[in-house]
């Protein structure tokens, strides 16, 4: 049974709960989620025959801890966290020397020095990190009425901070007024690519803002600097800076960002240097096919060409996730292939109908690092993805495609080898004159060409020979064939550390679109469809809704699925899922786009009738106008009684005639409704009486015609 980092172990033996921080070819670094212990090692072979015999167990469905996206988190929290990570960062990605007793004393002592603060203080947070899941949001401080450090001191008239030693002068406090001046000197000096230096950008921010203009005897003017009680010092301004403007942030401006994409990020030069296992570094790409589809609802509507995410695992080549959708590439798709990616697979083909072992596909970790394209990788949502899961995500700079040569190469692999054979695809000759129209030639839908995409990843994992695949003297040595599958179980064994486990519901939270649906009075409207939940009717939400108005809530969906979304509950309590509405089965088991393209196409049927439509209310009314005019002409022929009395007083009789003549207009008549000829009775036969009677009845309702 594979053992994985960030999995928590349930030990029988003394019933206590262990967190995995790290993995080796022997050794296993845990520590306990309770008490006041620091990581042990622990013998990675022992553990694995512990797991067999049912000593150890693996718990899973752990709490949906830290998983609150990153706008709901308060600034004061993720300001306490930015500067608890400033503090311990350096030291928890220093692995596996920050685990080991004799070397983490070294490293401790050091960043006592920097930072300032107690020993017991960065232990605590250390055991944050480490027992909460190794990620930022880890930091976030428990509660929410927390103390004043690493909060901004609010200043009166009366200096705060050290007193001078060597001058007379007290100094400046630095309030909100020194504060703009600060923010304007750095953009207009510092932020600049002159490149001037700190000390320069002070001296001019001095001249520019603190300066009086001064007429001497002579009329020269001369720029006179205030008295040094009114003037900040350079050590403020950086101590100000250092707590505002990021490293990142200033190489930027100062350098470019083209320059500082270039020359100043940590990109790989090569794809897999320094990649040293499965989840080192996962790459993940979009492509628009080169085939068109046609819509689930009608299979005679052409949609498009499908958008296609792949996620590729660097050290083995493994297509750990993906995604076919319609929309252009956007951080939706990338959400829903990095989800994939991190979730088990045997679930996910079976409901395209294929049926796999988990041994055949068993990529669902998370990675260490995730190299992209700019664009939705940049996107704020991103925030959520880095600090709940702790995913470092590094995007390659403009037109440095080469970059993520090996997702890119898999794409040239897939529209030369596969869509170049399926209906629909596209052909170099198509937009010639005369050239034949090959979107008419559609006919796969987004389900079944996504099936196919599934099936090509299967055979790339499982059987697809890697040609120029560099191994390892220790690959060579163990005898592993350049196949996917072989190089992911090989690293699984030798190389495991950097594969992490997260419950499934935690990584799609963290990962789906977040968004607002509106409850009225008739359902959860969201996109144009109506949901319902246990919790909205358990708490009257539609009444509510309906007495005093429509109000938003915060959801999560999956726009592979639209069939269902989650509520969120206030601070990152859990998930609320709910369903459509029974009249609403159209949408059932569809995606996204197509309900989009399916409402589109709606608005469009409804927007060519609007003109028909008028044309027949004006004609409806220009009818109803005739028989009106016609009423009134014959009220204008008819003698009316003076008195309203004589005119009201008998609606009853009137009625009742009007009933009766009703009645005989409005009486059924069997077969030939002309008048019939009189049927002729022999003298000699003898009238029955019934016959007689029913003769008498048709003759008056004949003369009553």
């Amino acid at each position: 049974m594979t053992i994985a980092v960030n999995d928590v172990l349930f030990f029988h033996t003394d019933e206590k709960e262990y967190r995995v921080l790290w993995l080796s070819d022997e050794y296993a670094w845990l520590i306990a989620l309770f008490g006041d212990s620091l990581p042990e090692p622990r013998s990675l072979r022992e553990l694995e025959e512990h797991m067999q015999s049912g000593a150890i167990e693996r718990r899973v469905g752990e709490p949906l801890l830290n998983s609150v996206a990153e706008e709901d988190i308060p600034e004061r929290d993720r300001s306490f966290r930015d500067t608890v990570w400033g503090i311990i960062g350096p030291l928890v990605t220093n692995e596996p020397a920050i685990y080991d007793r004799k070397s983490r004393g070294a490293l401790i002592a050091e960043a006592l020095e920097i930072n300032g603060i107690t020993k017991k203080t960065m232990y605590k947070y250390l055991k944050w990190y480490w027992t909460r899941g190794k990620n930022k949001n880890a930091l976030l401080p428990g509660f929410k009425n927390r103390g004043g450090k690493g909060v901004s001191k609010s200043t009166g008239d009366r200096k705060i901070g050290r007193p001078r030693k060597y001058t007379d002068t007290t100094g400046k406090n630095v309030d909100a007024d020194t504060k703009r001046v600060f923010e304007q000197a750095v953009k207009r000096f510092y932020h600049t690519r002159r490149e001037h230096t700190f000390t320069a950008v002070y001296e001019l921010m001095l001249k520019e803002y603190y300066t009086e203009r001064v007429i001497l005897a002579d009329g020269a003017v001369q720029m006179k600097l205030r008295d040094a009680d009114e003037l900040p010092t350079i050590g403020q301004f950086r101590y100000w800076y250092s707590k505002t403007c990021d490293q990142a942030s200033k190489l930027a401006a100062r350098k470019g960002e083209k320059t500082f994409s270039l020359q100043h990020r940590a990109i790989l030069g090569k794809s897999d240097t320094n990649v040293i296992g499965p989840g080192s570094q996962y790459q993940i790409d979009a492509t628009v096919g080169d085939i068109y589809l046609v819509s689930r609802f009608n299979r005679a509507n052409i949609i498009g060409r499908p958008v296609i995410y792949f996620v590729i695992d660097v050290f083995s080549r493994m297509v750990a996730g993906m995604y076919v959708g319609l929309e252009g590439p956007s951080w939706a798709g990338a959400m829903m292939a990095l989800a994939n990616a991190a979730t088990g697979k045997v679930g996910f083909c079976e409901a395209y109908g294929i049926e796999i072992t988990e041994e055949q596909w068993p990529c669902r970790y998370i990675p260490d690092t995730i190299l992209a394209d700019r664009g939705e990788m940049e996107s704020k949502s991103v925030e959520t993805l880095v600090n709940a899961l702790n995913v470092r995500v590094d995007n390659t700079p403009p037109y440095r495609a080469d970059m993520k040569g090996i997702v890119e190469q898999y794409f040239r692999t897939i529209n030369t080898k596969t869509t170049v054979f399926l209906p629909g695809h596209v052909k170099p000759d198509m937009m010639q004159r005369g050239g034949k129209d090959y979107r008419l030639d559609a006919k796969l839908d987004i389900f079944q060409f996504t099936k196919i995409m599934i099936q090509c990843a299967l055979n790339h994992n499982n059987e697809h020979y890697l040609e120029g695949y560099e191994r390892q003297e220790n690959m060579i040595a163990d005898d592993v064939l350049p196949i996917p599958i072989h190089l992911w179980n090989w690293g699984i064994v030798h190389r495991s550390g950097r594969l992490r486990s997260v419950s499934e519901d935690t990584v799609k939270l963290c990962l789906m679109p977040a968004d607002t649906a509106l409850v009225t009075a008739k359902g959860i409207r969201f996109k144009g469809m109506v949901y319902l939940c246990e919790k909205a009717v358990r708490e009257h939400w539609f009444e509510t809704a309906r007495a005093k108005g429509s109000f938003r809530v915060n959801i999560s969906y999956d726009s592979r699925n639209m069939s269902r979304i989650y509520l969120r509950l206030p601070d990152g309590a859990g998930i609320e899922p709910c369903f459509l509405a029974d009249w609403e089965t159209k949408y059932q088991q569809k995606c996204l786009d197509e309900i989009i393209a399916l409402q589109a196409l709606e608005k469009g049927m409804r927007g060519k009738n609007t003109a028909q439509e008028l044309q027949s209310r004006i004609d409806l009314n220009a009818e109803i106008e005739k028989v009106v005019k016609e009423s009134e002409d014959m009220a204008r022929q008819t003698a009316v009684p003076a008195s309203k009395r004589e005119r009201t007083g008998n609606i009853r009789e009137n009625r009742g005639a009007e009933k009766q003549l009703a009645r005989q207009a409005e009486a059924f008549v069997l077969g030939d409704e002309s008048e019939p000829a009189p049927v002729p009775v022999p003298i000699e036969e003898e009238i029955s009486p019934t016959l007689a009677m029913i003769q008498k009845k048709l003759e008056e309702r004949l003369s009553d015609k």
